[in-house]
C-alpha cells in the first residue's frame, strides 16, 4: 500500500528523517525531538546503520520508529538513477539485510514500513516489497528541499504553508540539510497551528 498522506479528519502530522548519507545532525534532531516531546519516523538504509550503530540506537531508545530505506540507496525502478531496475530478488536482499541490521542494534524491525530510495516506486515495487513483510510504502505530502540546500527559513514556511491533518513531511540527517536547524521552529508553529505529531504508524492508525 503505498501512503502519501495520513487520515485528513485528525490533525496529526508525522515528521520523518532519511537517513542515508552521514550521520550529519541526527543527535541535534533527537534532543529538539526528546525536549519538544515529538515522536517521529527515520528510514534509515543498512549502511547507515553499521556506520552509526549508535545513533540508531538512540532513535530507537527515543521510542521514534524505524522504516526501512534499502541497504544501499539504489533506485528500485532505475527511474532516478537511468540505470536497470532491480530484481525481485535483489529488491527482497536489500530490505532483507537493513532488516537483519537495524533487528540486531535495537532488538526491534522496520516491518511494515518502507520509504523507497529515491521515492521511485511503481507496482511490482509495491508487490516485491509486500512479499519481503512490507505492507505499507511510505512516501510524502511535504518535501521541506532542506537537501536542495533550502534555507532554515523556506524550510520552515514551506511546512507550514502546505501543513495538512495527515500531512506526511519528508526530512533529512545529513550535515548538507538545513532541516534539524528549522526543525525547532517547525514544531512551535505546527503546535501553535492545532497539530499534534505521531510516528507514521500512529498516523496510519
Amino acid at each position: 500500500m503505498e501512503v502519501w498522506r495520513g487520515d485528513p479528519d485528525r490533525q496529526m502530522i508525522a515528521l520523518t528523517f532519511d537517513a542515508g548519507a552521514d550521520a550529519g545532525y541526527t543527535s541535534q534532531i533527537l534532543e529538539t525531538l526528546r525536549s519538544e516531546n515529538v515522536k517521529a519516523s527515520f528510514s534509515i538504509t543498512g549502511q547507515w546503520a553499521q556506520q552509526n550503530p549508535a545513533q540508531v540506537q538512540a532513535i530507537a531508545a527515543g521510542g521514534h520508529l524505524l522504516m526501512n530505506h534499502s541497504q544501499d540507496h539504489p533506485s528500485f525502478t532505475g527511474a532516478s538513477t537511468g540505470e536497470a531496475p532491480l530484481t525481485r530478488d535483489e529488491r527482497i536482499s536489500q530490505l532483507e539485510q537493513t532488516e537483519v541490521t537495524v533487528r540486531k542494534l535495537t532488538g526491534a524491525g522496520t516491518r511494515p514500513f518502507f520509504r523507497p530510495p529515491y521515492g521511485d516506486v511503481d507496482d511490482s515495487v509495491l508487490c516485491d516489497a509486500f512479499a519481503a513483510g512490507y505492507s505499507y510504502v511510505i512516501m510524502w505530502s511535504i518535501d521541506t528541499l532542506g537537501w536542495n540546500h533550502a534555507t532554515a527559513e523556506q524550510i520552515v514556511q514551506t511546512v507550514l504553508d502546505r501543513a495538512r491533518p495527515g500531512a506526511i513531511v519528508i526530512m533529512h540527517v545529513g550535515s548538507e540539510s538545513a532541516d534539524a536547524a528549522a526543525l525547532p521552529q517547525i514544531i512551535q508553529g505546527l503546535r501553535a497551528m492545532g497539530y499534534q505529531f505521531g510516528t507514521v504508524a500512529d498516523l496510519l492508525r
